[in-house]
């Protein structure tokens, strides 16, 4: 009896496999938001099975949508499917492909784990534990963020099966053919196999396994095995055994936020597919496909693709990819020549069309992906085919801006119109770009938008419904204002337009125009300046008659009128400064000029001199230079920067010479160069400092005004891989001004003084914008120094500190607080971007205040009708309070008669606002009453943190 009650369980238990052996080989979940006013999608389940098993798919299947509603089994997932059932479909090769969709509602913002279970995955699978792998369940999942901030969205969704065949000894490739729709950026990871929610596959082994393989095409080694985390190519490069293998691969989305600032992931797709290897006796087809490119939206593309295979095998060309799959007008894939779309094996070279008429629904920043694969089919029937993948991306431009002019409305102003824009619809910003003089390029093929070092800057954007606009922005005379037009597609599909056609607008002058501003000497007290300006060439000579008197003013930095000095009065237009720190600091310049009456008509624009800034690099220096001058310093008539440095002698041990080394190209890189020393062929050494200095060369864009402008640079010395790092800098205190130290989170602070606090007088009570400034000293051995980091703790505690600003001055103004609480340390950086250690802090605390009246008239006058606390009318405002909690009690101080806490709310008023009820909202008699009220402010000294008031209040009615 025992015997039969055995033999019948281990029957039982094997029809027990036998019912759950799915055979499922690969699969994925994807999903599409289909709802504009809910949070309903549609999930789409795809599963590619193994036909040679008898079990249908779904018994056994359980969905899971992370909310708490979970299908389990073949008739409740068909019941709540869309079509109601499982559709399959054979494709060959012992597979068929099984499809059901399903709709789900989330209820509200979060992210989702979407999944699907089922047992079982098929037999052998070489590299999940071989013959035992039909005991292991099949799990994929999709996961979705659903974030009121990041607008609408749905997964990405993959357009090429994952099923695919590969060769012994062959190198093999997949893609997924992945497109988002919603244009968002996509990123690709291997993974390891799931066979549950998470819990991974046990036994799994990644295909570059010694076990799995050691070879690589060629007969190299060791093998390799990779996806390309930006295209999704996935690459066995080279099966070495015969057999079935499975591999996971997650397709995440990615989507920049306004809100943070950066990019934000929202989600992925789970791929498990499966790879079957066989020895082949067979070469692999080839594809010819045209180069990357562009096209204006609303244009027809048309292209050539050849398929050719080098052992003359029929060959199957498919493709895939987002352009199939837009809603709108999708591309065409077709035969040559019948211009049939028929896919079957032809004789190579098959030849075909790829046909695409876009339109402007089709604008996104992202280029689409079309994914072209190719397989052969040898004579032999039995015989693998091979087969390859080549992409083509093609990006849908915006057309340009129509119909831009510009005018002159006053001497300081310029007037815009253009046309309505044709993709208005799509609801892109207008955004208008201006730079001095022309710069001419042609907005095509890939040249889109504004280019990159052009000197454009982006003035303003503006509604598309907006067709015109006014430029009354700092505009200088003499100057030759030339702008153009971006049309700029909001997130997330994005895109940016080619640029309109440019139009340029001289602006007379009728003032004088400084034009050099030249460093000739080098000294931190004896620098010196060349100015140089025209007179006002364009001035009406009747209004104001010559001759003209001009003064010369200087100032400290790049802008600004800091140091303001009067160095001359002359009828001279060019004048050397001299006795100046150019060493450490720029200067700016501005000229006054006088009519014969000794009458001042008005002021030049300010133009500064050219400031080096230098980082040493590993045998090597990166420069970078700036100035700020109504001049352009990116002029296509002249645009190389020529740089000059000492020590070019095979030794590097002459100090004194310059010699022209090399020049910048900087309309196409910028104004900046990169010295590794191969203007000679002799790297730069790291034990001594190299000096520099650059002439600019720029333009008005005025044909009055001779081009170009030539200006240098201070010299500037650093020293490639400096790894000694300056002194720490010592914040000053004033010690004229008191101190007190209080015990912080990590030990003793020093606070100081804070001026603010007696100007809050003058605030109003809602008054939350505060700064504070502080100083610093720094021994800057050998002129190092090039930045200063400041970094502030709102707590005082050390683990809170962070990079608040930098500096290039001693001095830093820390603007936009909620309060004046918190602690600072700065750090020197030198031109090797060494930092210093921290400076010890300093710190600066609120000034808390919080004073309550003795008397209220709740009388419903207006006036004093509540019991509040003191406010601006009084020159007294409540000031850091961070909580109260208000009781008040008979006049013997014994029942507790109303009480208000601010941390039970959450609006809370912290001016208290008893109206002279009860508890029960009962109106209480005109008398005396006790209170208490205990008020906690923000503040780092924890001795001023709480504060308790007591007192009577009288309340008359």
């Amino acid at each position: 009896m025992l015997r039969k009650l055995l033999l019948l369980t281990i029957l039982l238990s094997f029809a027990a496999i036998e019912a759950w052996a799915t055979h499922i080989r690969a699969g994925e979940l994807t999903a599409v938001r289909i709802s504009q006013s809910s949070l309903r999608y549609r999930f789409t389940l795809v599963i590619y099975r193994d036909t040679e098993s008898g079990v249908i798919v779904g018994e056994g299947g359980l969905l899971n949508f992370g909310q708490g509603r979970i299908l389990e089994g073949k008739p409740e997932l068909e019941a709540a499917s869309v079509s109601g059932s499982f559709s399959e479909t054979n494709i060959g090769n012992q597979t068929s492909k099984v499809v059901i969709e399903w709709e789900h509602t989330f209820d509200g913002p979060g992210v989702y784990v979407v999944s699907y279970t089922e047992q079982n995955r098929n037999a052998n699978i070489v590299n999940l534990g071989g013959a035992s792998s039909d005991n292991i369940p099949f799990h994929i999942e999709t996961v979705i963020r659903i974030d009121p901030g990041l607008d609408v969205n749905g997964t990405p969704q993959l357009t090429i099966p994952p099923i695919d065949r590969a060769c012994i000894g062959a190198k093999f490739i997949h893609n997924p053919g992945a497109y988002d729709p919603d244009g968002d950026s996509l990123a690709y990871k291997l993974v390891t196999p799931l066979q549950d929610r998470g819990t991974e596959v046990v036994p799994y082994l990644p295909l570059d396994d010694p076990s799995i393989s050691t070879i690589s095409e060629g007969g190299g080694s060791p093998a390799q095995f990779s996806i390309d985390p930006e295209t999704g190519d996935l690459i066995w490069n080279a099966p070495m055994f015969a057999g079935e293998y499975n591999v996971a691969f997650i397709v995440e989305e990615w989507r920049f936020s306004s809100f943070t600032g950066r990019y934000e992931l929202l989600g992925y797709v789970t791929r498990d597919m499966q790879i079957i290897v066989e020895d082949c006796d067979n070469e692999r087809p080839l594809l010819e496909i045209p180069n990357d490119t562009c096209i204006e939206a609303g244009t027809q593309l048309e292209a050539l693709i050849r398929a050719t295979d080098p052992d003359g095998n029929d060959v199957l060309v498919e493709a895939f990819g987002g352009p199939f799959q837009v809603n709108t007008s999708p591309a065409e894939f077709l035969n040559l020549p019948g211009l049939d779309d028929t896919r079957d094996f032809r004789p190579e070279p098959s030849e075909h069309l790829f046909r695409w008429q876009t339109n402007f629904s089709h604008i996104q920043s992202r280029p689409f992906e079309v994914q072209f694969k190719v397989t052969d089919q040898p004579n032999d029937p039995d015989a693998p085919k091979l087969t390859d993948f080549q992409r083509w991306n093609i990006k849908v431009v915006a057309p340009a801006p129509t119909g831009l002019t510009a005018s002159i409305l006053t001497g300081q102003s310029i007037e815009l119109n253009w046309d309505d824009y044709v993709a208005a619809n799509l609801n892109p910003k207008m955004e208008i770009y201006k730079r001095v003089e022309s710069y001419d390029f042609t907005p095509e093929n890939c040249n889109v938008g504004i280019p990159a070092n052009s000197g454009y800057e982006l003035v303003d954007d503006v509604a598309i419904g907006q067709t015109s606009f006014t430029d009354d922005n700092d505009l200088r005379p003499g100057v030759n204002y030339c702008y153009r037009i971006v049309a700029e597609f909001p997130l997330p599909s994005g895109g940016t337009s080619y640029a309109s056609s440019e139009v340029c607008v001289l602006i007379p002058l009728d003032v004088p125009a400084i034009t050099n501003v030249s460093v000739e000497e080098t000294s931190d007290t004896n620098g010196e300046i060349f100015v140089k300006w025209t007179s006002p060439l364009e001035i009406d000579q009747t209004l104001f008659p010559p001759p003209y008197t001009y003064e010369l003013v200087r100032y400290n930095g790049f802008n600004g009128t800091s140091g303001r000095t009067l160095l001359t009065t002359t009828t001279d237009t060019v004048f050397n400064d001299t006795g100046l720190n150019t060493m450490d600091q720029p200067y700016n310049y501005q000229v006054r000029f006088y009519d014969a009456g000794d009458n001042l008509i008005d002021s030049s624009a300010t133009a500064s001199s050219v400031r080096l800034e230098a980082l040493g690099r590993v045998k090597a220096v990166d420069l970078s230079w700036s100035a700020d001058v109504p001049w352009s310093l990116q002029i296509q008539s002249a645009p190389y920067h020529l740089i000059y440095r000492n020590r070019t002698d095979a030794a590097a041990e002459d100090e004194s010479n310059f010699v022209l080394i090399d020049s910048a190209l900087v309309t196409a890189d910028g104004l900046k160069y990169y010295d590794d020393g191969s203007f000679n062929g002799i790297e730069l050494l790291d034990d001594r400092e190299y000096c520099y200095f650059i002439t600019t060369r720029g333009g008005y864009g005025n044909p009055k005004i001779p081009s170009p402008l030539i200006n240098n640079s201070q010299i500037l010395c650093v020293q490639p891989n400096d790894e000694v790092a300056p002194e720490k800098p010592v914040i000053e205190v004033d010690p004229e001004k008191p101190t007190e130290e209080i015990e912080g989170p990590d030990g003793p602070l020093v606070v100081l003084e804070n001026e603010n606090c007696e100007r809050l007088q003058f605030e109003p009570c809602s008054f939350a914008n505060f700064s504070n400034t502080i100083t610093w000293t720094s021994d800057d051995i050998g002129d190092d120094i090039a930045r200063y980091n400041i970094y502030f703790s709102p707590t005082g505690a050390e683990a809170d500190y962070s990079l608040v600003g930098t500096s290039q001055q001693t001095s830093f103004q820390h603007t936009g607080l909620a309060s004046l609480k918190g602690c600072y340390k700065v750090s020197a950086v030198d031109r090797s971007n060494n930092e210093s250690a921290l400076s010890s802090a300093i710190c600066f605390d609120n000034c808390p205040y919080y004073e309550l009246p003795n008397t209220f008239t709740p009388n419903d006058d207006g006036i004093n009708d509540t019991f509040r606390a003191f406010d601006q009318p009084n020159g007294k405002c409540p000031r850091f309070v961070e909580s109260v909690v208000f009781k008040v009690f008979d006049r013997w101080g014994g029942k507790e008669i109303f009480s208000y806490s601010t941390t039970d709310t959450t609006e809370p008023n912290f001016f208290i606002d008893w109206n002279g009820l009860d508890s029960n909202g009962v109106q209480l008699p005109s008398g005396t009453y006790y209170y208490t009220a205990t008020v906690t402010f923000d503040v780092l000294d924890k001795r001023k943190e709480t504060q308790e008031f007591k007192n009577w209040v009288k309340l008359i009615r």
